[in-house]
């Protein structure tokens, strides 16, 4: 355990119980005042925190007045997922061996927020997780269920390994302030940042790089220790700056606010008849890089687009870039296509393919994380995507999901049904299948699901 974080962790810890606390034992608990600030995509429009008055000191203090300057919301998940792996690397005999992996995820986030007035609002997502699974402390499900945090600038986690097969974590997803004045929005604190107007590929989300295929949705993404700011020169413009200092060989020594590992990016959208335009600049992970991205209204669908070109310290300039176009018909059928395209892919670039099978084995370091941090990693250059969903009734959705990937000679397919069983309660079973065509001179990304298929179940109960 760092040193360094130890007493950041049992901050934070003691901070966010005391909230906990405060939410469950004070008696006048308002539920009808949650009003949360959405933490979606950067690209939704700021939401006014609170219609409610702001609280005068009486109401505060008086334990006959409610408490409506706090609320708190949250939801419970169980998640059980199941594959073969060929080659698990098991940690008693350090031999690789086939064996089923299976794991069930029991996890409680609890989400307070305090607002102070209709400009101020300080917002948490505690996360109390409970993990059960066949190969708890392996490699394989340290990367398959926990993002690496080096060079993190805070690490609000705490990890503790029972004997046999469970794990107990508490996470604290996001924690951030936000504040309105005049025409500038200002957010600081651990958060996600999400740019780009793709649905599949993200060219532009390069703080937040999420593969189609990852098993929870992008709300579930780990989050930026990040300073961002925002400014509404007009009601269709948003200039937007993003300031996300990291650490160096996952210490604090040194500048760590404008080491070379820092990150800083600025981007201006602004909306022109049913057109958004927005372009994008900055450095990140030792990288200058700049994009454009588009979404426009066409035949009553949305065509979308992006491109993003990278120029490394050290290698040659890349570029990524996606195109798309969704629409829903009349009889409710909902239809997504879209192209992505990986310059820098990992069977084009021998250095980024070694760190990233290295990580895999032997975990992060500055070297590794350098050449990995905030890349695409796919192991070819094109892919096209198409999605399919229906509500079967009021109550029961399907959805298909099909990615081919073209060099490879690859196809993943992932069908899923979602039944809202209750008013506040989900429950949905997904498949990840994939197939691989004879041909290919190169890895495709679904060589590990042709034989062994990914089975996911899950229960969500939102309170």
């Amino acid at each position: 355990m760092r040193p360094a974080r130890m007493h950041l962790r049992g901050s934070i810890f003691k901070t966010v119980f005391f909230l906990f606390l405060w939410s469950v034992f004070q008696p006048h608990f308002n539920a009808d005042a949650i009003t949360g600030m959405e933490t979606g995509t950067g690209d939704e429009e700021f939401e006014e925190l609170s219609d409610a008055p702001v609280p005068d000191a009486t109401a505060i203090l008086s334990p006959d007045r409610e408490l409506t300057f706090f609320t708190i919301r949250g939801h419970y998940k169980n998640l059980f997922t199941g594959f073969a792996s060929e080659n698990f690397l098991d940690k008693e005999t350090d031999h690789f061996q086939k064996k089923y992996l299976a794991a069930d995820l029991n996890r409680l986030r609890l989400s307070p927020e305090i607002k102070t007035s209709e400009n101020f609002l300080l917002h948490a997502d505690m996360d109390n997780e409970i993990y059960a699974a066949n190969y708890a402390g392996s490699r394989t499900f340290d990367a398959f269920w926990f993002p690496s945090d080096f060079n993190d600038l805070f690490d609000p986690v705490i990890t503790e390994r029972f004997s046999g097969d469970g794990v107990y974590r508490f996470n604290l997803h996001r924690f951030y302030a936000k504040a309105v004045t005049g025409n500038f929005t200002i957010t600081m604190g651990r958060q996600l940042i999400r740019f780009g107007s793709g649905r599949l590929w993200n060219p532009l989300d390069i703080l937040n790089p999420i593969t189609p295929t990852f098993v929870e949705g992008p709300e579930d993404q780990k989050g930026i220790d990040a300073f961002r700011m925002e400014y509404y020169p007009g009601v269709a413009t948003e200039i937007a700056i993003v300031y996300a200092p990291k650490r160096i060989n996952d210490e604090l020594d040194g500048d760590i606010f404008a080491n070379k590992n820092t990150n800083l990016i600025s981007r201006l959208r602004t909306t022109i008849d049913n057109t958004d335009l927005a372009v994008l600049g900055g450095r990140v992970t030792r990288r200058y890089l700049g994009g454009i991205d588009f979404s426009t209204i066409l035949w009553d669908g949305m065509l979308r687009g992006s491109f993003l070109l990278s120029f490394p310290d050290r290698g040659n300039a890349y570029g990524l870039g996606s195109v798309g176009y969704e629409y829903t018909f009349r009889n409710g059928l909902y239809f997504l296509a879209e192209y992505f395209y990986n310059q820098n892919a990992l069977n084009r670039n021998e250095s980024l393919l070694d760190a990233y099978s290295e990580s895999l084995v032997f975990g992060m370091n500055e070297d590794r994380f350098i050449r990995l941090a905030n890349q695409f990693l796919t192991f070819n250059r094109h892919y096209s995507g198409i999605v399919l969903g229906y509500d079967i009734s009021p109550l029961l959705r399907g959805d298909i999901f099909a990615i081919a990937d073209i060099e490879g000679r690859g196809i993943y397919l992932s069908p899923s049904l979602k039944y809202n069983l209750f008013q506040n309660l989900d429950i949905s079973i997904v498949g990840m299948l994939g197939s691989v065509f004879s041909g290919a001179s190169v890895t495709s990304d679904f060589d590990s699901l042709e034989d062994h298929p990914l089975f996911v179940a899950s229960l969500v109960w939102y309170f």
